[in-house]
């Protein structure tokens, strides 16, 4: 027990490093700005595996995430099939990503389109 949880430390420290290079900022995921509007995700969300993990989305279609100084900003939206779509900028590139999207209510489920061992739920914490 004790390797695995020095092993997931490792791993979590990884991470991190992982996400300065993939253009992380280092202000505080609190700095954003308002999040009201009419699009049901619009709001701030936090992952169901980890209380300090935010999703903010705001009604302008930017967004940011992330854990305490560590987030990374993005554009979103959801297309008519009804995917999310990322769109993050690193340097000069921009990379997405695109998840399957469940909403109930305060319930947010995302699946990777890609790889769907990539699930999450998140909870609203605040908005609409």
């Amino acid at each position: 027990m004790k390797r695995f949880k020095l092993l997931a430390l490792l791993l979590l420290s990884l991470s991190f490093v992982g996400c300065a290079a993939l253009g992380f900022s280092d202000e505080h995921i609190e700095a954003v700005p308002s999040v009201e509007g009419d699009h049901p995700l619009v709001g701030i969300w936090e992952w169901t595996e980890s209380e300090n993990w935010l999703y903010v989305f705001n009604a302008d279609g930017n967004g940011s995430s992330g854990i305490g100084r560590l987030i990374q900003h993005f554009t979103w939206e959801v297309r008519d099939d009804g995917v999310l779509v990322f769109a993050f900028r690193t340097g000069n590139t921009v990379y997405y990503e695109y998840w399957e999207m469940q909403l109930e209510g305060n319930i947010l489920l995302i699946t990777n389109t890609d790889d769907n061992s990539r699930r999450h739920t998140y909870i609203r914490v605040e908005g609409s």
